[in-house]
């Protein structure tokens, strides 16, 4: 239903801003309305979007409901604060009585037949007790109020990566083997299986390693054996009698040459596989390492199977490689020779099953990843002074990038006809933004609690024009930075930086 946003980055970004930042927002403003009910804060206006106000949808008790033209999210305004500052005490008494006229005018056209109840009765019977303002409410209550936002993201956090585990966590169930090189008249050929392909299970099973399914033919030599096989987008089986003539022999697959090495002014090309070092074979993996070191210097010979023909290849080990080249300049990963059966493979990688969790193993998932979240969070520093990040990498992102972002991962969902792929990111956005809101920085949550947590030590509140003048100030500068992440992202879209 969604194929039309594959390959269309732009609609895809679109629709995951409307997916993932807007109802994290919301969502984030409804937490701390419900924080305000629960502790009889006064909230005035309940919005989606934000200001200019495009119409007002409904007033209920002392809150109006609008709807606003900027389709950014929404905000709550308590009485007493004007979006992230304190008013002062006559703007909060006149916002009082503009809500309180309203209440009794409402109320009285409602219990016109009630004469004899005051108003103020007839709104404690509604449920209205008293008109109060932020500051007017305790620290405690104050707190919670303002910390009701960031628990309403972490606790749809919760619910979507619970629901990933009980619909399935991604999960490493074995690993595969790559066929580097295929005899034309060996027994798998005749089955059917070509240099390239991925032989992912044996007779249905999962096997951990290409050692471990090198160990499994030979251990079922002379018997029928199934093999689940793996050629590019295709799956297919097959089935084979493993020869039981012949040895399994250690080698060596080249995986890359680096330039202007020793392996390149002699010859050796890639997928080339080493089988013997000075007329030795090799009798581990580990062996050519350990000769070349013995050898730096001086010439050796490799013998090196290519296309099926043994070929010496004369190389002199550099004493003093470049970091990271190696005396040779070759990439190598080890390679399993069936001589019998004509093949010779390598580590294809892992297996990744979605394997679906029970509820109990669900919630501890999604606490997990959460808490995994947070010491992100707090080795960041850190990693960003020992060089061990890549600044670029720890960037902040503005909403643009977090579209571009949801944007990829809404593709790979629909191509993949894996939901949880988006949910995923989701959750994660719903964590950043609840943690984010909770730091200490003036104009979010974490900031105007420390402002309460002041109040405490202190015994006496700050007065709201300062604390005013700071929560402008931080907002100012947080403008200033999201501001300066929006022009990088488009410079320099984040999304290039995936590999």
């Amino acid at each position: 239903m969604l194929d039309f946003l594959v390959d269309n980055d732009a609609l895809s970004a679109i629709v995951a801003f409307g997916l993932v930042l807007i109802p994290a927002i919301i969502i984030h403003e409804l937490g701390h309305f419900l924080a305000a009910k629960a502790v009889g804060i006064t909230i005035l206006e309940f919005g989606i979007g934000f200001p200019p106000r495009m119409m007002k949808l409904f007033t209920r008790g002392e809150t109006e409901y609008t709807l606003n033209w900027l389709p950014i999210g929404g905000f709550v305004r308590p009485l007493g604060e004007d979006f992230v500052r304190p008013i002062s005490e006559e703007e909060t008494n006149r916002d009082r009585l503009r809500v309180q006229k309203r209440l009794e005018a409402a109320d009285e056209a409602n219990t016109a037949s009630d004469s004899m109840q005051s108003a103020r009765a007839r709104l404690r019977a509604r449920g209205i007790k008293n008109i109060t303002s932020v500051n007017e409410a305790r620290p405690l209550a104050r707190i919670i109020f303002m910390a009701g936002g960031s628990f309403a993201n972490l606790m749809t956090a919760v619910i979507l990566f619970t629901i990933i585990g009980l619909s399935g966590v991604p999960t490493i169930v074995g690993g595969s083997a790559g066929v580097v090189f295929l005899e034309a008249d060996s027994p798998l050929a005749a089955a059917g299986v070509q240099a390239g392909d991925i032989i992912e299970s044996v007779n249905g099973n999962y096997f951990q390693s290409a050692q471990q399914f090198s160990d499994r033919l030979s251990e079922l030599a002379g018997e029928p054996v199934s093999l689940s096989i793996r050629r590019g987008t295709e799956t297919f089986e097959v089935t084979f009698v493993p020869d039981t003539s012949g040895a399994t022999r250690s080698s060596v697959f080249i995986s890359s040459i680096s330039p202007d090495s020793p392996a390149a002014s002699a010859g050796l090309q890639v997928d080339d596989v080493i089988i013997a070092f000075n007329g030795e074979p090799l009798a581990a993996f580990e062996d050519l390492p350990e000769r070349t070191q013995a050898n730096l210097g001086q010439e050796v010979t490799l013998t090196v199977l290519r296309n099926g023909a043994e070929i010496d290849v004369q190389v002199v080990p550099r004493v003093n490689p470049p970091e990271g080249q190696g005396a040779i300049g070759i990439g190598i990963v080890p390679a399993y020779n069936h001589s019998g059966n004509g093949v010779i493979f390598v580590e294809g990688g892992f297996q990744q099953a979605l394997v679906s969790l029970t509820l109990g193993e669900s919630i501890r998932f999604s606490l997990e990843r959460i808490l995994f979240f947070l010491e992100t969070l707090v080795r960041l520093p850190s990693e960003l002074i020992a060089g061990s990040l890549n600044p670029e990498e720890a960037r902040v992102m503005s909403p643009l990038a977090i579209s571009q972002f949801g944007g990829m991962f809404l593709q790979q969902s629909i191509v993949q006809d894996q939901p949880v792929v988006i949910l995923n990111y989701i959750a994660i956005i719903s964590v950043a933004l609840g943690i984010t809101n909770l730091l200490p920085l003036p104009a979010l949550d974490g900031g105007r609690i420390v402002f309460v947590l002041l109040e405490i030590i202190r015994g006496r509140p700050i007065a709201p024009e300062r604390e005013g003048i700071v929560h402008l100030i931080g907002m100012a500068l947080l403008l200033s930075l999201m501001a300066i992440a929006f022009l990088n992202d488009i410079l320099n879209p984040v999304t290039n930086l995936i590999p």
